[in-house]
């Protein structure tokens, strides 16, 4: 009975609320608070508690989520690698991408993997760079296709795929895109738009703007997404960073320019990122490919 009152937990914790978790699982809402109940009575303490704004997690609760979707995972991959090794499955692979190498990853590995695994099950999910760290941390995904930090969390290996340099991005009536040549200093006095404050070309940026003594950008308009990146940019004459490979793979608005500017050290570094040990066979083959896409 505590298998029910563990997976029930864990629905209650994504969900945060008893009515629409208790109607997903098919159960009434009684049952699910007495599953909470025994489930506290054998951890003893109290895991969860309500509020107007639903059912929210103790710190005790937190914490025993943390580990017991950690252990759900550890179970699942265990299950798929016996699978693989047996012979007996075709295959699932779930993979992070960057909003900067969706274009390069789906290029690369589609339509090769379905045609050569078709009964195999892809999950692809995006996110910037400084939350796709923590989804293989997580092992959330047993692949990521990413800017590589300068460290790695322990456990993480990388495997290099290509350099991607960073451009200036502006309207055509923006001041700055008239002049020839485009020096750090000339952009002090701009506004700017940009992606969060963790993510890794801002970093680069406010790290290229210390290292010359300057104060950093002014931020005037964040945006969480590469596209509403770019449509800020065409709507206003702030200005903002974009990878070349990501500017050239979708199609920016006429009006937009790219410019490059005189700063060393504004490329990034683009890499497969997985746990360090077992690979799944699929796994295995995407890497093949990203490596010959990238070659």
């Amino acid at each position: 009975m505590l298998g029910d009152d563990l997976d029930y937990f864990l629905a209650l914790a994504a969900s945060g609320t008893f009515t629409g978790t208790a109607e997903r699982l098919g159960i009434s809402q009684p049952a699910l608070s007495k599953a909470i109940q025994r489930l506290e009575r054998k951890v003893g303490a109290r895991l969860v508690t309500r509020s107007s704004r639903g059912a929210e997690l103790t710190e005790a609760g937190r914490a025993f989520h943390d580990r017991l979707r950690a252990a759900s995972q550890d179970m699942d991959d265990a299950v798929q690698e016996a699978r693989n090794l047996g012979g007996n499955d075709a295959g699932l692979l779930r993979m992070g991408l960057t909003p900067a190498t969706t274009d390069f990853a789906l290029k690369a590995l589609l339509p090769a993997l379905t045609t050569e695994r078709p009964a195999a099950s892809l999950r692809f999910s995006t996110a910037f760079s400084d939350g796709m760290m923590d989804k293989v941390v997580r092992r959330e995904v047993e692949l990521a296709v990413c800017p590589v930090p300068e460290q790695l969390p322990e456990h993480l290996t990388c495997e290099a795929l290509y350099e991607d340099p960073c451009r200036l991005m502006m309207q055509d009536s923006h001041p700055l895109a008239q002049q020839d040549i485009i020096a750090l200093k000339d952009l002090v006095r701009h506004d700017w738009a940009a992606t969060g404050q963790h993510e890794f070309t801002r970093l680069q940026v406010r790290q290229a703007f210390s290292r010359h003594g300057l104060p950093p950008p002014r931020i005037v308009v964040e945006a969480d997404t590469l596209h509403a990146l770019v449509e800020v940019v065409a709507r206003t004459h702030l200005i903002s960073m974009i990878n070349l490979r990501s500017a050239l793979a979708g199609s920016l608005p006429p009006k937009l320019l790219l410019r490059p500017f005189t700063v060393t050290g504004m490329s990034r570094r683009i890499g497969i990122v997985h746990r360090t040990g077992y690979l799944s066979p699929i796994a295995q083959r995407a890497c093949e490919l990203l490596h010959a896409a990238a070659a």
